[in-house]
């Protein structure tokens, strides 16, 4: 996979976007095509931009708690509109919940202060593992 095309955005109502911009910064920085929705994007808007879009993942940033329900709606809305991209979660996540996001199909939750180069490197890896068929277990995986 030469680039890598990310959809990244907030959940729900959440309006801290001060690290959504740092890490849509980063991740350009190295090399992603990225495509920001912003603050208060819905789980459907965010499926059909990804079709739209041709992604190959999709980021949301959560501080605000409504994690487990926004991933829940976001699986939906991509299982309906027949796309799925590699799927990852950063901001305060209480690690009690990641096996909850795992089974909704998250594939890697990034806790506050996660250095964005470390996340770039991850969501290629899953990117990659994903376009060579092979599955990655992601159990535990809090970068």
């Amino acid at each position: 996979m030469t680039s890598i095309k990310a959809i990244v955005t907030k959940a729900g109502l959440d309006a801290h976007e001060r690290g959504v911009h740092v890490v849509s910064r980063g991740l350009r920085d190295a090399g992603f095509e990225v495509v920001l929705l912003g603050l208060r994007t819905s789980p459907q808007t965010v499926a059909k931009v990804a079709v739209q879009e041709d992604c190959n993942v999709v980021g949301v940033s959560s501080l605000a708690g409504g994690h487990l329900n926004y991933a829940k709606k976001l699986r939906e809305a991509l299982d309906a509109e027949g796309v799925d991209p590699v799927v990852v979660f950063g901001g305060v996540i209480p690690d009690e919940d990641n096996a909850a996001l795992q089974a909704l199909g998250v594939q890697a939750i990034f806790q506050a202060g996660s250095m964005v180069t470390d996340m770039a490197e991850q969501i290629r890896e899953l990117c990659n593992a994903r376009d060579a068929g092979v599955h990655v277990d992601t159990e535990g995986t809090n970068g």
